[in-house]
């Protein structure tokens, strides 16, 4: 280089996180603006007779563990496992009239289980698949469309035998909607029963997305077992200015025990006429 020259010269990965700064302000400036966007006051959907809902969702749950084990000859064994489910479930509902409001569920779901077991010998594979059928049938009654908490009761029916009960509430205090329910349900193994506490909170950010968050508590009252609690987020897209479309998203994080999973799950729903 001549003495007295000048050179400008820029790390490539500096210009490529500048531009990508750029891009990201952008983004985030047009997703506020957006949001920002006036929406009708939010009210509670008018439940029409003849009106019908329905609703197709595909979950995953993955969960793995690693320990220590003897096999059937007493040959000791250190493992790891790795459980998969995939759920396909299909809801549809109609109502009719008077607060009036029946549905069916049924889903399929398929678990899979890989797991690698290491003896001092060397190392033994095992893998095993099982597929389940359930379907349930519910009616609920709203008790007092014109009650600012709206009372719900609901009896379901189902295959494996279960069968539960439940009462819920909602307050509506725009843009925010909170739900409460309690539930009890009954069924063929052991714990026979559970009692069911449930709340969660819904926010509208804007005429086409909604969140919301729940948490559940599942606690045997007749039988042997371990309780089970959740914590779930909800993302929805409107596909519509109507809310006759909808895309969603869920998480959910379960803790039974000493054993942690999360659960995936993609939903698409509709309502007509």
């Amino acid at each position: 280089m001549l003495r007295g020259e000048v050179r400008s010269w820029r790390d490539p990965l500096s210009l490529g996180r500048g531009v990508g700064g750029i891009v990201a302000a952008v983004l985030l400036f047009s997703l506020a603006t957006w949001a920002q966007t006036p929406i009708d006051p939010l009210k509670r959907p008018d439940e029409a007779t003849g009106e019908y809902t329905w609703q197709l969702g595909l979950g995953y749950t993955p969960s793995g563990r690693e320990g220590f084990g003897v096999d059937a000859f007493g040959q000791p064994y250190t493992f790891t496992l790795l459980s998969q489910e995939w759920r396909l479930s299909l809801i549809g509902t109609v109502h009719f009239g008077s607060g009036w409001k029946t549905g069916v569920t049924v889903s399929q779901s398929t678990t899979t289980l890989d797991e690698v077991r290491r003896y001092p010998w060397g190392e033994a594979r095992l893998s095993s698949s099982e597929r389940k059928v359930a379907y349930s049938v519910f009616q609920e009654w709203r008790l007092d469309p014109k009650n600012p908490w709206d009372p719900r009761v609901s009896i379901s029916l189902g295959y494996p035998w279960k069968g539960g009960i439940g009462v819920a509430v909602s307050l509506l205090r725009d843009p925010m909607v909170l739900v409460g329910e309690v539930g009890l349900r009954s069924q063929e193994e052991e714990p026979h029963a559970w009692l069911i506490l449930a709340l969660g909170a819904g926010f509208v950010a804007n005429a086409w997305i909604s969140i919301s968050i729940s948490g559940s508590l599942n606690v045997p009252v007749l039988g042997v077992g371990v309780p089970l609690s959740s914590l779930g987020v909800r993302l929805r897209y409107a596909l519509d200015s109507q809310g006759k479309g909808e895309l969603g998203v869920r998480a959910a994080l379960s803790l039974r025990g000493d054993r942690t999973w999360v659960s995936l799950e993609a939903e698409w729903s509709g309502r007509g006429p």
